[in-house]
């Protein structure tokens, strides 16, 4: 029956309501301020005098009513209490609200005291300074909450059916977006509880929303009250704190959503009140890693810096951070047209508004020594940044003559491009798959490390080494994949249960990238702190759930080792002694190698007589006179 009446009653509000769109809400509050400045005056004297106003107080009070409220009126147009947005009145307002009562009651005070005429009691003028803050101010307010609870009626009663949601985090973020929830019924939420560690707010309520436990707590409430949301808002919450609560949210059929991080607030990417998925960066378990800025700036600036593979994930993130300190010249080396024409683009519009760099696009193969030489000894480069490379394990294992000529082939002709220019210092980009590898791309970024170190211990130019491991969201990683098999309802295919990584993201590596080069020494190989290797299979369900998918809907398939995999990466090879460096995340191989010359020459060697024809048996026995713990598949 409600429900057939409804457009019935909105027709008719809107016909009621018609005249007041010409009618500007001051009028309206004016009138208000006016009607009840009298009324205060007038109950002033009522309870006064135990509502038996005497005769002649009476006609008094009759007399001055109108003058009273034409006072009080005037004296909140000119403390301008009607420039306060209505909408958004709350405690702010009370200092304002204070000096008006408080004026008003001043000058009726002085005006009884000069005038022996009309004598108002002190009594009427102290009751009527409280009752003009009661009915004054909580007209303001009910307004306010008239206004927003009528608002949301008719929104739910236009909206779908609200999901349940709790918050965790009672602090000033949580305060805020439960306030947003509850005055926007469109988000299609509706907050039932609050969860946060810290025991003093248990039981305390936030816009009538009750601390219901610490976070621990939060598993059992999901199962007894049916929320389908989960809504982090600590901000301020680094990333073993993601880790922690979402290891405890891992498993409930929930959405996960949080804010944004206090960075994005304030660089202004983001508002408070914008709840995002959670980035599976949050769930990294450890923090990322900080950068000595004036370190980096001080390489980096008024110098010209090459970077290969520039239009690559970690090449073209190196080139905007480069692009950010300030050198004298950029030069992009990338072999794909359309990947450089995009990265030459994207610089050119971030360096509109800053200092002047020059941004040379080079359309280069990295294994053309003599186009090399040409651009070294045109450009005389500082800083070189290897980041040209094929990386992907399965198709390298299926391309290996491919892959050793241009991991390999490319590192030769830019390490000697590098010596012939003097070029201060060069950093080969390297991967953990170098370590003990058993597969083609990962033992030829092994004979990469080693031919850089010794050509650090040779040239004059500093050579230097920095491997790590996954790399979030690059292009073909791991995560894009997953992202795009949920997309189209699975199955999620992860290659072994036990399958551990570890995995950083892109501006952590390039941060490691830069740091390392300014810090290192010739012939170094360095890494990353990167905390725990992830097991592929908990990342595959916890994206799962992350995107608000069923984990019961979305199978995870498992399909076997592909060649050249192992179950877990390393970062050390046998031989290599760890030492600390001037920054706590970045740890320093000494390598025990053969002379350096002997190296150089037998790569050189081995880049020259690998042919076209040879067969695979041929290539892992040529590879493992260089790399002897090359142990490719069976």
């Amino acid at each position: 029956m409600l429900q057939n009446m409804k457009p019935f009653l909105e027709r008719l509000a809107g016909l009621l309501t018609a005249p007041l769109r010409h009618i500007r809400f001051t009028h309206l509050l004016f009138v208000a301020v006016l009607m009840f400045s009298g009324l205060s005056f007038w109950l002033s004297y009522e309870f006064r005098f135990d509502f038996q106003v005497p005769r002649a107080f009476a006609g008094e009070r009759f007399f001055l009513l109108p003058y009273v409220a034409s006072f009080k009126l005037l004296l909140f147009y000119l403390l301008r209490g009607h420039s306060a947005n209505w909408r958004y009145v709350g405690i702010r307002e009370l200092p304002g609200l204070f000096a008006h009562c408080f004026l008003g009651s001043a000058g009726l005070y002085i005006f009884s005291t000069l005038d022996t005429l009309f004598i108002v009691p002190k009594g009427v003028i102290l009751i009527d300074f409280f009752l003009s803050l009661v009915l004054i101010g909580g007209a303001r307010l009910g307004m306010r909450l008239i206004r927003e609870n009528a608002l949301v009626y008719l929104q739910q009663s236009r909206a779908a059916r609200r999901r349940a949601a709790l918050v965790i985090g009672a602090g000033d973020a949580g305060e805020m977006i439960i306030r947003e929830i509850s005055r926007n019924p469109r988000s299609g939420l509706h907050v039932k509880a609050i969860f946060d560690d810290d025991r003093d707010k248990r039981g305390l309520s936030v816009h009538g929303v009750r601390v219901e436990g610490g976070v621990e707590d939060v598993p059992s409430y999901v199962v007894a009250n049916l929320i389908e949301t989960a809504i982090i808002a600590i901000p301020s919450a680094n990333k073993t704190e993601m880790k922690r609560i979402y290891d405890l949210l891992r498993g409930l059929d929930i959405s996960v959503k949080t804010l944004p991080a206090l960075y994005e607030l304030i660089e202004g990417s983001s508002t408070l009140t914008q709840l995002r998925d959670i980035d599976i960066t949050d769930l990294l378990g450890r923090d990322e890693i900080q950068i000595d800025s004036e370190q980096v700036e001080s390489l980096i600036r008024g110098k010209v810096v090459v970077v290969t593979g520039a239009g690559g994930s970690i090449g073209s993130e190196l080139c905007r951070q480069v692009l950010k300190r300030g050198p004298k010249r950029l030069v992009l080396i990338e072999r794909s047209e359309n990947s450089l024409f995009h990265i030459h683009r994207h610089l050119q519009a971030q360096s509109r508004g800053e200092a002047r760099v020059s941004l040379v696009p080079l359309l280069c193969d990295v294994c053309d020594q003599a186009r090399l030489d040409y651009e070294f000894q045109r450009f005389k480069p500082d800083l070189v940044f290897h980041a040209a490379a094929y990386k992907h394990v399965p198709m390298q294992e299926s391309n290996p003559l491919e892959c050793f000529r241009n991991n390999v082939g490319g590192i030769q002709s830019l390490a000697r491009a590098s010596d012939r220019a003097e070029v201060s210092r060069f950093l080969l980009i390297s991967t953990d798959k170098a370590v003990n590898p058993t597969s083609v791309m990962g033992a030829t970024k092994r004979i990469c490390e080693m031919y850089c170190g010794a050509y650090g211990r040779l040239s004059k130019t500093k050579f230097m080494s920095v491997r790590f491991g996954n790399v979030l969201a690059s292009e073909g990683s791991v995560v894009p994949i997953f992202i795009e098999q949920i997309a189209n309802g699975g199955p999620v295919t992860v290659t072994h249960p036990e399958v551990r990584r570890y995995f950083m993201t892109i501006p952590e590596a390039v941060t490691l990238v830069l740091q390392a080069t300014a810090l290192g020494e010739s012939g170094q190989l360095m890494v990353l702190d990167m905390g725990e290797p992830i097991r592929i299979v908990d990342m595959a369900q916890q994206l799962i759930q992350l995107l608000g998918r069923d984990p019961n809907e979305i199978p995870i398939q498992f399909v076997g080792l592909r060649p050249g995999e192992k179950l877990c990466e390393e970062i050390a090879c046998v031989g290599e002694i760890c030492r600390n460096t001037s920054h706590g995340k970045i740890k320093v191989f000494d390598q025990n190698e053969r002379p350096s010359r002997e190296i150089v020459n037998r790569i050189d060697a081995l880049v020259s007589d690998l042919s076209w024809a040879a067969t695979s048996e041929d290539f892992q026995r040529m590879v493992q006179e260089i790399v002897p713990e090359y142990n490719p598949p069976k």
